[in-house]
């Protein structure tokens, strides 16, 4: 295989190390920008940890009703619920007093936390067994209850804030995958590595951006971010790294 007339090996120590050291800081930049992304977003859907939904609820919004609301409601569960029981908790469920009815001594029987715990906990809890049993969806503690009940209306970040992360990004981490293809390109790589990393890199970042303004649309474009984020990252960590053995490994042939 024919090597580039000018090849990353051939510089002196002190750029070789200098080079190293920089790709180190991006490396290392890449990896704070994943934890930063789960920090920043964590909870965006207004449900703890980090997981698709607060993607989806930065990106394009979450419009939805309360799980309990649709089981109740929607679906008629359980079906064997006294009707009566049935419309109190959706009074509750739709009314304004969340937290000072869920266990309102005065409501007796009627209680929120009384219905539940003679017609649901059996069902959800966390250590619930049996063909019934759900424990995906525990409701023995008020905050389990609540984080089930509230109905989430959550607007996506403003489009004026939007452009300019955009802006920021386009430029920015555009400016540098020039520069690591262009290093990746003078390495002693196989041509067909080089050029994965390059299209990993270039697509996966084009995905990425383009897709961030049409989500808000349509939410299917929130896995071209992910997929473009994450393309993008393979491939950049790919060329960096190739670049720096690149750079101390013994010199061979350019034949």
């Amino acid at each position: 295989m024919k090597q580039p007339a000018l090849l990353l090996r051939d510089f002196g120590v002190g750029v070789r190390i200098g080079l190293t050291l920089l790709c180190l800081v991006i490396l290392g930049g890449s990896a704070v920008s994943g934890m930063y992304l789960r920090d920043h977003h964590s909870g965006r859907d207004e449900r703890a940890g980090f997981s698709v939904d607060d993607i989806r609820a930065h990106y394009h919004g979450i419009r939805s009703k309360s799980p309990m609301v649709v089981a109740l409601d929607e679906n008629k569960h359980p079906k064997d619920l006294d009707p009566k029981l049935r419309a109190a908790l959706l009074d509750w469920l739709n009314g304004d007093r969340l937290t000072q009815d869920y266990d309102n001594f005065d409501l007796g029987d009627m209680a929120p936390a009384e219905i539940l715990a003679d017609n649901c906990i059996s069902c959800h809890d966390a250590n619930a067994t049996g063909p019934d049993a759900y424990p995906q969806l525990p409701l023995r503690y008020f905050d389990q209850v609540k984080a089930a009940s509230v109905s989430r209306d959550i607007q996506p970040v403003s489009e004026k804030v939007l452009m300019a992360s955009l802006h920021a990004h386009a430029l920015g981490i555009g400016s540098v995958c020039i520069i690591a293809v262009l290093l990746l390109a003078l390495t002693r790589a196989p041509s067909a590595f080089k050029g994965l990393f390059a299209v990993l890199i270039g697509a996966g970042l084009l995905i990425d951006l383009a897709a961030w303004i049409p989500v808000r649309d349509n939410v299917t474009l929130v896995w071209a971010i992910m997929g473009g984020g994450l393309a993008f990252q393979a491939g950049t960590v790919l060329a960096l790294c190739t670049v720096i053995l690149d750079l101390w490994l013994p010199r061979g042939p350019r034949e």
